[in-house]
């Protein structure tokens, strides 16, 4: 790895900003999938596997090159008619590749995933699951094969020759897990499946060494572990309902000592979650990282195969994005060499290659939706992007806004501006959840509307997590009260910094950025022109289950909802709304929508209703995305009058 460091004065980017409002980039292109997806390098350096799309409607196709040669050494490898929607390199030899098999039986669709592996020397395919062959005479040998499904569930990094399997053979059944060679396909039961655990966590070995099982007696979420598969299971923690002390197992990364699971947990008394290790037989715990200001939210595992499940350090996320703390000095100074070649942008390594010699790494950043790098011999060459129809001077800078609401609570969020002279137009755009925040980085609905001259704000108002445990708590039952306000004080920030045009303002969220939407409409004396509410909660008193409704979540998170009701108050509804769901929504039902749309309309307001056919909770399938970016897009420079 010698190689790679200290060669970066050579990668400098520099990116010119354009001195007015740049062409708007066409709303089809905004909806198509991404074109490059799942690339990945082998272990050697010396060719790579990706998937890439040759046009928005069609399926990703799987292509192979060599690292040296990629013009000439490009080729396609054939599914045979199934779609590719995974692939990485398990060892120099074999690619796992994870496909999706279209099909019907008894006249229903069905979606369901494989997992093959692809010998790059013999061209040979393998089945790495085990499926009964549809016949059309036998219908229950129909049924068996439309009803097994199976993922990849680790690449044991440990043992590049096989992988770990998730297959589930009957349907409505626990997936059974296997231990499965990648050259022949032959496999090892490793944990049969049980209605009993969720969350099964692998060693790097293969052995199921750590579980979750609900507790129903104490209403809590426990985690077991165990030094060996010949052990006992031994409770080392539980997210406990009623304390919210939050307690989740991240792995087994000390081939040394079998006894030790990492685990990312509160500590009473504390406002921030940090890594620590738990000795399984002790009960020992210690400290591995942890920050004032921001949660932890995991280990940076190493980028080079023969490392293994070896950690070299730890991450968060502060108000600029994510963030690592090395322990590996090494690896350590890569990374810092390539940030300081792409400033103010996230970098992530996703491969070393064994010799040091070669880095496959990932640059994104809120003007770049996404670059695959390769840096060999001091030089680097961007290999593919992610998006390459949405040009670099099409996107807008982001930046963070820190300001303070009304009740003094000290708040943070990112702000994306056209280019040209504001004031401009401006959307409030929050975050669903809300248990959830919002990072500075490439975000798809801030930069389309951005590209089309409109201000974007992306609070993180109280409620939000990975703030500190105070700023999550600090949302409970205030939803439509002070999470609003967090969100209306910090676009009256931006009013009187003369960024927005306060006689210009619109609200645009979904899911619980949907309900806030809903509910900036109905408050009194509200601030926007317009509100466009997707897949909304317009009734909270229809969720007291939580938002999941298991029993768990009754507990857990439905003391927490309680505030502004947007149905209850309709009356106060005197401003132009677009409302979208899908009818197959099984996060917010449509009903949420349907019922405020039908109430609204009763009164004659001013509202515009899209049912998506047969789309789920957020908008994925560019057949979707078209029925609602044109009719958003056309809302906003008309009846909100921003234009």
């Amino acid at each position: 790895m010698k190689t790679v460091i200290g060669v970066f004065a050579c990668l400098a980017l520099s990116v010119s900003s354009a001195l007015a409002q740049p062409e708007p980039v066409p709303v089809e292109v905004w909806a198509q999938q991404d074109t490059v997806a799942s690339l990945d390098m082998s272990p050697d350096g010396q060719k790579i596997a990706m998937l890439m799309r040759r046009d928005s409607n069609a399926s990703p196709e799987l292509l192979l090159f060599d690292t040296n040669d990629m013009r000439d050494s490009m080729r396609a490898l054939s599914t045979e008619g199934a779609e590719p929607i995974s692939v990485f390199w398990a060892n120099d030899r074999y690619l796992v590749v994870t496909m999706l098999v279209r099909g019907e039986n008894n006249n229903q669709r069905y979606a369901l995933t494989r997992v093959t592996s692809f010998d790059v020397q013999s061209n040979d395919w393998t089945p790495l699951m085990r499926v009964r062959g549809a016949t059309t005479r036998n219908r229950r040998d129909n049924a068996a094969a439309a009803s097994s499904s199976g993922r990849v569930v680790s690449r044991l990094r440990d043992d590049p020759d096989h992988v770990l399997i998730a297959h589930t053979e009957e349907a409505n059944s626990a997936p059974n897990y296997y231990r499965t060679n990648v050259e022949n396909g032959r496999r090892e039961l490793v944990l049969r499946g049980s209605a009993r655990f969720s969350g099964i966590i692998y060693d790097f070995d293969g052995q199921a060494r750590g579980a979750q099982e609900y507790d129903a007696s104490q209403n809590r979420i426990v985690s077991y572990a165990r030094v060996s598969a010949d052990d006992e299971w031994t409770e080392i923690g539980a997210l406990d309902a009623g304390n919210r002390l939050r307690f989740e197992m991240l792995g087994f990364f000390n081939p040394e000592n079998p006894a030790l699971v990492t685990v990312l947990a509160d500590e009473p008394g504390l406002n921030t979650r940090g890594v620590y290790t738990i000795n399984i037989q002790t009960g020992e715990r210690e400290l591995m990282f942890r920050t004032e200001a921001f949660d932890a939210m995991g280990v940076v595992p190493s980028p080079r195969a023969s490392d293994g499940s070896r950690v070299v350090g730890y991450q968060y996320a502060d108000l600029e994005g994510t963030k690592r703390y090395f322990i590996d000095e090494e690896i350590g100074q890569l990374y810092a060499g390539l940030e300081a070649a792409f400033p103010g942008e996230q970098v992530s390594i996703i491969r070393i290659s064994e010799d040091g010699g070669t880095v496959l790494f990932y640059v994104t950043s809120p003007r770049r939706s996404g670059d695959w790098f390769i840096l060999r011999d001091g030089a680097a060459a961007r290999l593919m992007t992610r998006n390459p129809e949405i040009p670099m001077e099409a996107l807008s800078e982001t930046s963070v806004l820190e300001y303070t609401a009304r009740d003094g609570r000290a708040l943070s969020g990112y702000v994306t501006i056209p280019e040209g002279e504001g004031p401009f137009p401006a959307i409030v755009m929050p975050h669903g959840g809300p248990w959830v925040r919002d990072k500075l980085g490439y975000d798809e609905w801030a930069q389309m509307l951005a590209n089309n001259g409109y201000v974007v704000f992306q609070p993180n108002y109280r409620g939000s997590t990975d703030l500190g445990r105070d700023h999550w708590i600090a949302g409970d039952n205030q939803w439509g009260y002070a999470m609003q306000d967090d969100m209306d004080d910090g676009m009256l920030a931006l009013v009187e910094a003369g960024v927005a045009d306060g006689d210009r303002l619109a609200f645009f969220g979904w899911s619980y950025g949907g309900y806030s939407a809903f509910a900036a409409a109905t408050r009194p004396d509200p601030i926007y022109n317009c509100s466009v509410a997707g897949a909304g909660i317009s009734d909270i008193s229809r969720i007291r289950g939580g938002l999941t409704g298991n029993r768990f979540a009754r507990e857990f998170q439905a003391p927490t909802i309680s505030g502004f009701s947007p149905i209850d108050n309709i009356d106060n509804l005197d401003m132009p709304m677009l409302v979208v769901h899908g009818n197959r929504d099984f996060t917010v039902p449509v009903n949420q929508s349907r019922q405020f749309v039908e109430e609204a309309m009763r009164r004659n307001a001013d509202i515009e209703y899209i049912e998506i056919e047969g789309m789920g909770h957020s908008p994925i399938l560019v057949e979707d995305v078209m029925q609602f970016y044109p009719p958003l897009l056309a809302f906003l420079s008309t009846k909100c009058g921003l234009r």
